[in-house]
């Protein structure tokens, strides 16, 4: 089986604290990882789920329940026994103002190319969250792999999944490491990978530069450094910038659009919890890149875009992940929802749209 999607993003289980009076929840299921693969998971129902690899560390204190939700997606997750110590966990706590304060409460297992399986590492697209030297890492171990898997094959005469293409890579950057002392490292791990996507915030702290988006001015800024970062450093990539309740943008070499979130200023108060939503976003966007197949360039990322914020939607409505429910007729709700009625609804109102242009 080629597989659609692999991300080595890790799993974790959460702690997060509120402010009073609202009460702290624990054992919640969190990580880059699981919500990536709920992004690609969400447009890949069974049996296609299967072509969605992540893999999770287990560790003895595992709960149950957060077994059972993982093997109710039917994805090609694979568990990887650490019972000599505990799952990776982490500490939470919003401060007054929604900040969000996060430490490791235990020593965190990485996952890279010698972790994944011969068909994790022919999977058509890889999803990255890294430094950018672990990018560079990450995207030449991979290719190097891969590379070894179509030589044994040739070697062996037989037939096997050994990859035929160079790998898609979406590169997702650590939020600290986004600095102007990081730059030199991120134009050299832009030459690697296919899409980079920072949100608004790191986007901004990289670079050293204040994007208002409540001013046209702002939007002006964005287009123009984007374009400048592309042509000058890396015109083969593209930067999909997220937004947040503004969406995203999405910034290639010949073509630049935006698109509004989901959950947008009428449907606000369907946010609950926003964790995840950018990796989930990701994920989806890597499977609707391969359902766009080869069509034109500024079509095939748009289709992605959308995927993702329609993805982003169902991540952010609840704290952890969005519940799954299977009809006797084998469809899938989540969260109540049809994934396709949800994407159906939002194609239309892009339809209503006359032009976001005008807010640039």
């Amino acid at each position: 089986m080629v597989m659609d999607f692999v991300t080595v993003g890790m799993f974790i289980i959460d702690e997060i604290h509120y402010q009073p009076p609202k009460k702290s929840d624990f054992n919640v299921m969190g990580g880059a990882g699981l919500y990536a693969a709920l992004g690609a998971r969400l447009f890949r129902p069974p049996p296609s789920s299967y072509e969605v690899g992540w893999i999770v560390h287990e560790g003895h204190d595992f709960p149950s329940h957060i077994k059972a939700t993982i093997d109710a997606w039917e994805t090609s997750c694979r568990f990887v026994p650490t019972f000599y110590r505990p799952t990776t966990r982490a500490w939470n706590a919003y401060e007054p103002g929604g900040f969000r304060s996060f430490r490791y409460t235990n020593e965190k297992i990485r996952i890279d190319e010698d972790c994944l399986t011969s068909e994790q590492l022919q999977s058509k697209t890889h999803h990255l969250i890294c430094s950018a030297d672990r990018c560079i890492s990450l995207a030449r171990g991979i290719d190097r792999k891969r590379r070894e898997l179509a030589e044994a094959d040739r070697d062996g005469g037989q037939s096997s999944l050994a990859p035929k293409e160079k790998p898609f890579f979406i590169w997702e950057p650590l939020p600290d490491l986004c600095k102007p002392s990081e730059m030199g490292k991120f134009q050299e791990a832009l030459k690697l990978v296919d899409v980079a996507s920072p949100n608004l915030d790191e986007f901004c702290s990289l670079l050293g530069v204040v994007i208002d988006l409540d001013r046209r001015s702002g939007w002006s800024l964005l287009r123009q450094v984007c374009a400048e970062l592309i042509e000058t450093k890396a015109p083969e990539v593209v930067l999909v910038i997220r937004l947040g309740r503004k969406g995203c943008f999405v910034a290639q070499a010949d073509n630049q659009f935006r698109l509004p979130a989901y959950h947008d200023e009428l449907l606000a108060n369907h946010v609950v919890d926003p964790t995840g939503g950018g990796n989930t976003f990701l994920g989806a966007f890597a499977v609707g890149l391969l359902e766009a197949g080869e069509s034109s360039r500024g079509g095939r990322f748009e289709q992605a875009a959308v995927h993702g914020i329609v993805a982003a939607s169902f991540a952010i409505e609840q704290v952890g992940v969005p519940i799954l429910k299977r009809l006797a007729s084998k469809e899938e709700l989540w969260n109540g929802d049809r994934v396709g009625d949800r994407l159906e609804k939002y194609r239309e109102r892009l339809a209503m749209q006359v032009s976001l242009d005008e807010d640039y």
